[in-house]
């Protein structure tokens, strides 16, 4: 087991690597879980770079209601990857059907279309209005956070100020009132 920034690597595969990169903790975890479940299955090729059927290893101890064999197929650029099972379109996270099959074709990455932004870590560029001061790579509302404690601090040393005595309070009231006049 390998620490690659807060997640633990199970693998030395470099689709995990790359899972390592681009998920927040809690999916690399999934994704990393899913990986190991594809070790189960068994993948023979069918039609090169198209089409692959998994079996899992172990089906004949398997339940009887359990499903032991998917096909997953691969479109002609090789940048989506369906599997029967249909988990991508329930989730947003690739089968282990899917994995497995990539990892015997060796993909080192996996495709753009199967990464959903809302499990990466850049997750934070799609929030609600409500909570956009906070998004990620936004110069302006990145600022707020620096600006805000900023201000505050340096209001409460003029409040501070303004409280030490009668006419410290009324030159300061004063000041208020005509800097708010001026926006």
């Amino acid at each position: 087991m390998v620490l690659q920034g807060g997640g633990v690597r199970r693998t030395n595969l470099a689709i995990e690597y790359h899972a390592s990169k681009i998920y927040m903790r809690a999916m690399f975890e999934e994704f990393s879980r899913l990986l190991i479940e594809a070790t189960s299955y068994n993948v023979t090729e069918k039609e090169k770079m198209r089409k692959y059927v998994t079996v899992h290893n172990n089906a004949a101890k398997r339940e009887k209601w359990s499903r032991v064999q998917y096909e997953v197929n691969i479109n002609e650029d090789q940048t989506e990857y369906t599997c029967e099972c249909g988990q991508f379109k329930h989730t947003g996270m690739l089968c282990s059907h899917v994995l497995r099959v990539m990892e015997i074709l060796h993909m080192e990455e996996k495709p753009a279309k199967h990464i959903l932004k809302r499990w990466t870590k850049d997750t934070r560029d799609i929030l609600p209005q409500h909570l956009v001061q906070y998004q990620k790579d936004n110069p302006v509302n990145m600022s707020f956070t620096c600006r805000h404690p900023t201000l505050f601090l340096k209001a409460m040393e003029v409040v501070r100020l303004g409280d030490s005595s009668a006419e410290a309070f009324d030159h300061l009231i004063t000041y208020l009132v005509d800097l708010k006049l001026s926006w």
